[in-house]
């Protein structure tokens, strides 16, 4: 690929490309928009990836409120990840996101913005998150999805102390099956919602794959993360490594699940975890946890980003939408805590 080839791209999506590479003494970004390639060197890795942790501490404590503390460390991350390409990035772009290192770890849309008024960087963009610009770029072929359908897997029983059940698990299912058109969605949960379900399911005829459950993430072996499902025989794990051998054509899969997102980063590969194994089975898009994901909440949550693409809303536009109305709330949800784990990772260009 070429910058002309990257740029070509910008301009299809009508939006930016943000790339990120960590370095030990400096950094690098590179914006990429229709018109122009520019590169801004940042600081090196440890300096960044302190920051990194000192503001995910504060977040992920549950207490955080960055807008009302005007934490520091997350306006300077602001200031050094995206505050060099706010000139190249018109208000309400789209901004595609190829983070590098600790940076996978950051939901960038969390990041408040300094000024007169402050405010979390998703009020400005709408962000997607790809391992790398050479992997989009590579999967930018035309391909036929599914009709409106959606496969439901969640509130399975639990198979031990380490699993307890989730509350609202049975009514986020709910939720989400109302906004697909009657006999086009297909639900397993309970007793029945076993690992070996999802590959009888057909999950190919899907457009839209969603879970509802808990999962745990391996670092020493990223492709044994698994979704935690009802036991048999005591089988309850589905593997990243399986779900990446079971082809998909579906526009979306949601893991509504604590630390889906990945369990360990590779150059040029992202977060490789449970989102890596579905994007690489062909979904175009998936949607996972980056922390501990609040179960009072997320059925709310999951039930404005399916109103949303009901309306004929992409799905990073109605994940959006669906964390501003938290955001705008008047209740605790309105912390990041609560609306930030979530994000949207894309294996394909549209």
């Amino acid at each position: 690929s070429t910058a002309q080839d990257f740029q070509e791209m910008a301009r299809r999506l009508r939006g930016v490309l943000l790339s990120y590479w960590l370095g030990p003494r400096q950094s690098y970004l590179w914006v990429v928009t229709g018109s122009q390639v520019a590169t801004f060197i940042l600081p090196g890795e440890e300096t960044l990836a302190e920051r990194v942790r000192k503001y995910q501490s504060f977040l992920e404590d549950g207490l955080g409120d960055p807008l009302v503390s005007q934490d520091a460390n997350g306006a300077a991350l602001w200031q050094t990840l995206i505050a060099p390409a706010q000139k190249m990035i018109p208000q309400g772009a789209e901004v595609i996101l190829a983070p590098d290192g600790v940076l996978n770890s950051l939901n960038f849309e969390t990041l408040p913005v300094p000024g007169e008024r402050w405010h979390y960087w998703i009020e400005d963009a709408t962000v997607r998150i790809a391992p790398s610009l050479s992997v989009l770029y590579a999967n930018r072929t035309e391909r036929r999805e599914p009709p409106p359908s959606v496969l439901l897997i969640g509130d399975p029983v639990s198979p031990g102390g380490d699993f307890p059940g989730l509350p609202h698990a049975a009514d986020e299912l709910r939720r989400v099956r109302r906004h697909f058109p009657p006999g086009a969605s297909k639900i397993y949960e309970g007793a029945i919602a076993q690992p070996a379900i999802y590959e009888r399911a057909a999950p190919d005829k899907f457009r839209v794959i969603h879970f509802a459950t808990h999962s745990l993430p391996n670092r020493l072996s990223p492709l044994d993360s698994a979704l935690i499902l009802s036991p048999k025989n005591g089988v309850y794990k589905l593997y990243a490594r399986d779900i990446a051998e079971v082809p998909l054509r579906a526009e979306l899969v949601t893991i509504s699940a604590c630390k889906s997102a990945g369990a360990r980063t590779y150059s040029g590969e992202g977060q490789v975890g449970l989102a890596w194994a579905f994007l690489q089975a062909g979904a175009s898009n998936v949607i996972a946890g980056l922390w501990d994901v609040d179960d009072t909440y997320t059925p709310g949550l999951m039930d404005s980003l399916y109103a949303g693409m009901q309306k004929g809303m992409d799905a990073a536009e109605a994940l959006r939408r669906a964390k501003l109305a938290l955001i705008h709330s008047q209740t605790v949800a309105r912390k990041p805590y609560y609306w930030g784990p979530f994000l949207i990772f894309t294996g394909r260009d549209r």
